[in-house]
Formats: C-alpha cells, sequence, structure tokens
C-alpha cells in the first residue's frame, strides 16, 4: 500500500515471586520495579532493560533506530535469533487465501534472558531484604514495540482512511484505553479526546534505498 512504518521490537524479561514479603503495592527506582499480584506476590523487572534480538525490520529502519538504541546502550544487549524464529516484524506480503505469519504463530512466547533474570531478583532482594527468602515463581519474555521517537503511531496514515495505532513503545497498559478512545474520535470524525497531532503517523514518513517502504 506504499506506507512506511518504522517499527522495532526488544525483548524484555520479568519474573514473578511468591507471596510473603509486605511491601507497597508499587515501586519504581532505577534499580527494579515492583508491582503487587493478585496473589499477594510481586511482578519484578528493571525498567528498560532488554534485549536486541535481530528482525528484518531492524535491519531494514537500522538507520533510524540507531540514535535511540544508542541512547539506550547501558540498558539494551544484543540478542540473538529469537525474532526470526519468533516470525514476528515479517517484511513477506501474504493473500488471504493462504496462512499467514499470524497464523503459523498465533501466541509470541519468546525465551526469557535468565542473565536478566537473575540480575533483576539480586537487585530487588538487594533494595529489599524482606525478598531474600521468597522464591521466584515464574519467568517470561515479551516483545516492546517501539518508533524511533518513543512516541506511538496514532491516526490516519497516508492512504485515507487507513488508520494506524501501534509502536507504543512500552506504554501500551499505561495509555491504551486514551488511545482507543482517539481512535474511535479519529474513525468516527468526533472531536478527539486529545491533540492527535504529536501522534500522527506521517510524521516517521520516509523512503528506504530511494524507496517508499512496503506496510
Amino acid at each position: 500500500m506504499g506506507v512506511g512504518f518504522p517499527q522495532a521490537s526488544v525483548r524484555s524479561s520479568i519474573l514473578a515471586v511468591a507471596p510473603g514479603a509486605e511491601l507497597p503495592d508499587a515501586v519504581h527506582t532505577a534499580q527494579v520495579s515492583l508491582t503487587r499480584r493478585s496473589d499477594g506476590g510481586y511482578t519484578v523487572a528493571v525498567s528498560g532493560a532488554a534485549r536486541v534480538d535481530v528482525t528484518p525490520q531492524q535491519i531494514r529502519y537500522w538507520s533510524k533506530f540507531l540514535p535511540m538504541f544508542f541512547k539506550r546502550r547501558k540498558s539494551l544487549a544484543p540478542g540473538g535469533l529469537e525474532g526470526l524464529r519468533g516470525g514476528h516484524e515479517s517484511l513477506r506480503r501474504w493473500t488471504l487465501d493462504r496462512e499467514t505469519p499470524i497464523e503459523r504463530m498465533r501466541i509470541l512466547d519468546p525465551r526469557p534472558d535468565m542473565g536478566q533474570i537473575n540480575l533483576t531478583l539480586a537487585r530487588a532482594r538487594a533494595l529489599f531484604p524482606e525478598l531474600a527468602d521468597v522464591p521466584m515463581t515464574a519467568v517470561w519474555a515479551g516483545y516492546i514495540d517501539s518508533t524511533p521517537d518513543g512516541v506511538p503511531a496514532i491516526g490516519e496514515s497516508r492512504v485515507p482512511g487507513l488508520i494506524l495505532a501501534a509502536g507504543f513503545s512500552g506504554h501500551g497498559f499505561g495509555i491504551g484505553p486514551g488511545a482507543g478512545h482517539l481512535v474511535a474520535d479519529l474513525v468516527t470524525g468526533a472531536a478527539p479526546l486529545v491533540d492527535p497531532e504529536p501522534y500522527r503517523p506521517t510524521r516517521l514518513d520516509h523512503s528506504v534505498w530511494g524507496k517508499v517502504a512496503d506496510f
């Protein structure tokens, strides 16, 4: 459709610990962040820490993402082939009468980075001694999609009627309801909930090797 949309993902690894420590419901520090779970345990993560897995999108748009990756170099580490194995960020085109990449990989469940998991738990226990004897109950990983400037793309593309809402850069849970409201406003022609100008996808329009990127 001739729409260029640079988006890349990083793989973040998170853990959960069992109930047993009485801490605030939510704690965010430069070292570690904790959020209380429904069972009384905590979800524990290091904000911004992630692995950069090789994907077709990152290769194609590397020049656009290099400044952001360099700025976050202390939090990011080289990844592996998880992105290619997962099949996300594919550049392939497909037709509706054939199996799509989305159907082949219905659940995107990459492997956690156990080095990051162990470091996260060690930081949490150093900051909160109450966690010293509390066991880890689960580990998992997921991909965080991002745009080159870290701001979501929400709005109409260069193709009239094609609305994008992507590249939330880790803020999906926090601004998801508001983003949905804004998309609904744009689709129906209602007065926008917030000024949509900073989120317009066309700010990211660019050419790749002299050609408009395929969406």
